[in-house]
């Protein structure tokens, strides 16, 4: 696990969610640090409308592609809801993503998972933590967080092995506060860069999702991305040629 325990080191990490081996390649080529196979592929991905009916099979199988385009990226893989059900079928899937190429598994939740993070600890399965905004149990971002009980939430994380932790749209406040009382490294998802590190989706990055694509939907002029122009133009370039 050397790739993994470089990344634990850093005191600056760059995370970005893929889901197949072109993108890891290229994000291996932009020097990211590490890639994050996320269940929300099955929002991305599959079209669904949230993670929940994500299986384990699927993040096999994408844990599998994202490996293919990197050899040298650390990888940590979501466990999606259903595979968490108890702690024998979460150690029995969580083996099946180290086997398909994942260096970490990333489990969302508090207390609820301090013994299943701790029993696969114990089992030699490097786990990433996931509090704040957890898609898996919410259907909205935490209107308002209490930065004490995040950051007591938090270390009980780390005291039950999490040796990295997501902190999803918790606010510069309560990011600082965790960072600073942590040993462990601290990633940002939407909230600031007072963390360790931050992790966003590529789709997101190159503009060719739902907010670049739906702007009509939401009162909103639609946005545009190199990405989305050149497709545009490919289109109208074909039928220009046919006029």
């Amino acid at each position: 696990m050397i790739r993994l325990n470089r990344l634990l080191k850093k005191n600056s990490i760059a995370i970005i969610t893929c889901y197949d081996a072109t993108f890891s390649n290229l994000l291996e080529k932009c020097r990211c640090d590490a890639v994050l196979v996320g269940d929300s592929l099955g929002i991305v991905i599959k079209g669904d409308k949230s993670t929940r009916a994500v299986m384990n099979d699927e993040m096999v199988y994408h844990t599998r592609a994202v490996r293919s385009g990197s050899n040298k990226l650390p990888i940590i893989s979501d466990m999606p809801l259903l595979s968490i059900k108890n702690k024998k079928s979460a150690l029995k899937n969580a083996r099946l993503l180290i086997e398909s190429g994942a260096d970490m598994v990333k489990i969302e939740g508090g207390a609820s998972v301090l013994s299943l993070i701790k029993y696969l600890s114990e089992n030699n399965i490097r786990v990433c933590a996931h509090i704040g905004y957890t898609p898996q149990s919410m259907k909205q971002p935490l209107s308002k967080v209490d930065p004490r009980k995040s950051l007591e939430i938090a270390t009980s994380l780390q005291e039950h092995g999490a040796e990295m932790i997501v902190l999803s749209m918790m606010g510069a406040e309560t990011d600082a506060l965790i960072t600073k009382n942590l040993t462990i490294p601290t990633i940002a998802f939407r909230s600031s860069n007072l963390c360790t590190g931050n992790v966003e989706i590529i789709y997101d990055l190159i503009g060719v999702t739902s907010k670049f694509l739906e702007g009509k939907k939401t009162g909103q002029k639609s946005q545009s991305s190199p990405s989305i122009s050149a497709v545009k133009n490919y289109i109208e370039s074909i039928h220009k040629a046919r006029q």
